[in-house]
């Protein structure tokens, strides 16, 4: 019986060569869906010559890594770990239309387990079951054989020469009609999949090394408040912070439907032009908060230093921040701090309603005899379950999707569902301003109601919010933001009613509340800015 020639023996199982190379190639194709139907559909799509050139430099991009690293106990899990991040992302980019960069990162990390769970729709879970777990056990399941190492050395040098001599043939007559649609639209460089979202990872994690725990430095060192006058009142000055409510769907703003009847009956100072620093929450409350001078870039989110809470605390004006949303994202570190929980009538499963921010309130009002900053953070319009953030009295706009999958409903649907939390917005800020209208007897009063950032509703395909910064639709960063105080804070502050209403037609930011807030408790500081103050230029005289 011969002995078999170990040099003419092959080894057993699939080569792992040609598993690496089906993997980049499934990778570059399945896991691209997004990119190649942008490319391929609308006014700007390109030929399938270009797009056969731009798959052909996928594979190169994908391959030169993918076959460097397929070797034994390293190229399963890492093959796994790729089909299961590309089909998670490819699934949220198909159904909402984002883009995942850094900020949508750690807003994705930031979050919590109730609005997790609203995107884990069945659809979602379906697509990631078929296009990535399914492909990743068929990995896991297939046996490779590893060849020698300078056999296999060879073979993929030659396969990747194959490919590159091949994509750069095809790309050289593409180029042009390739670079027009990237400069036509800047958002397909944020498609490809899974190389955009590793690289947001990898950004993410770099950036909070960068500034991970660190000496605070302190914001306003110098500043100092007057005593108070004898006889003069305290103030409350309430900052309402909206959840994902977009300026166009306000009716003081111009929309058709008249979705803020309780605060135009109240008589409240509209700003219909106001920016916001961000498209997610965790990028935009760091920066809200944050002591922004003028021409700083206005989505700086101040890392490592003290806010206007800290400010305000310091020069003696109690602080205290209450929520119902996903927390404060550290900018209320060093205040107090309520997560309020919800009386029988206003529980909603893990999805209170927004009026829960105002139970018990006036107990709280009555036990701070002095000047009090308040900040109520809402659920608001956070999507996409808009059906959970109100309850059936305010369903007014029917009828409305009532399915955390926005994809099972209607567009028109969807549109009276989130027309539907803006409806209860207005109620619960007229509420409030009943209550704080309740207390002018014996305190100043205020509120400024301000979103975070806006939402898209399916304006070009895109749904939701966390667009990067540069790119987002005007939807997600044109916020809506309303003033009310009580006549004796006007009267205080010398407050002149023309001079606001002309005031508040100017364009504003987020980086305006630092200085505004600073101005209405009367806090001296080389830090404020009276040019920034929304209130300060409307002064009698």
């Amino acid at each position: 019986m011969s002995t078999p020639d170990p040099q003419t023996t092959r080894p057993a199982g699939r080569s792992a060569t040609w598993v690496a190379a089906a993997l980049v190639a499934y990778l570059a194709s399945v896991g691209n869906i997004r990119l190649w139907s942008a490319l391929a559909t609308g006014p700007d799509a390109v030929s399938w010559l270009a797009l056969a050139a731009l798959f052909l430099v996928l594979l190169v991009v994908f391959g030169l890594p993918l076959l460097t690293l397929a070797v034994p106990y390293l190229f399963k899990p890492l093959g796994v770990l790729l089909l299961l991040v590309t089909a998670t992302t490819s699934s949220f980019m198909l159904d909402y239309g984002v883009l995942i960069d850094e900020s949508m990162i750690r807003n994705a990390l930031q979050t919590d387990a109730a609005e997790t769970g609203e995107l884990l729709t069945p659809r979602a879970l379906l697509f990631v079951l078929l296009a990535g777990v399914l492909p990743a056990v068929a990995l896991v399941r297939t046996r490779i054989a590893y060849g020698p190492p300078l056999r296999e050395l060879a073979r993929r040098v030659r396969l990747l020469a194959v490919v590159l001599t091949t994509a750069l043939l095809a790309a050289w007559p593409s180029y042009k009609e390739l670079a027009s649609a990237g400069r036509n639209d800047p958002s397909l460089q944020l498609m490809v999949n899974p190389l955009t979202p590793l690289s947001a990872l990898v950004a993410y994690a770099r950036d909070a090394r960068r500034h991970g725990p660190q000496a605070l430095q302190p914001v306003a060192p110098d500043a100092w408040r007057r005593p108070a006058a004898a006889g003069s009142r305290p103030l409350t000055f309430v900052l309402v912070l909206g959840e994902t409510a977009t300026a166009g769907h306000f009716s003081l703003n111009g929309y058709a439907r008249d979705t803020n009847p309780e605060l135009r009956a109240r008589d409240v100072l509209n700003f219909p032009q106001v920016t916001a620093c961000g498209t997610s929450t965790a990028d935009v409350l760091p920066c809200l908060f944050a002591a922004h001078a003028a021409g700083d870039d206005p989505s700086d989110r101040g890392e490592g230093r003290e806010n206007l809470l800290d400010v305000l605390q310091r020069t003696g004006v109690s602080v205290l921040w209450r929520d119902n949303n996903s927390g404060c994202k550290d900018v209320c570190a060093r205040v107090p701090y309520e997560e309020v929980h919800a009386p029988p009538a206003l529980r909603n499963g893990p999805n209170p309603y927004d009026e829960m921010l105002l139970d018990g309130l006036q107990a709280r009002l009555d036990a701070t005899p002095g000047d009090l900053f308040l900040v109520l953070h809402q659920r608001g319009s956070h999507g996409p379950a808009y059906h959970r953030r109100t309850p059936p009295a305010f369903k007014r706009f029917l009828p409305e999707c009532s399915d955390d999958d926005l994809q099972a409903c209607a567009r028109e649907d969807i549109v009276n569902a989130y027309d539907n939390t803006i409806l209860y917005t207005d109620h619960v800020l007229g509420l409030l301003i009943d209550l704080l209208a309740a207390n002018a007897p014996q305190r100043d009063v205020a509120l400024l109601y301000v979103s975070d950032h806006g939402e898209s509703l399916g304006e070009n395909g895109v749904w939701l919010h966390g667009f990067p910064a540069w790119l987002a639709p005007e939807e997600q960063t044109h916020v809506p933001m309303v003033f009310w105080a009580s006549p004796g804070f006007h009267a205080a502050r010398f407050l002149d009613h023309a001079a606001l209403q002309a005031a508040s037609l100017r364009p504003y930011t987020h980086a305006n509340l630092f200085h505004t807030v600073l101005g209405a408790f009367g806090v001296r500081t080389t830090a404020y800015d009276s040019s920034m103050d929304v209130l300060a230029g409307a002064t009698h005289g």
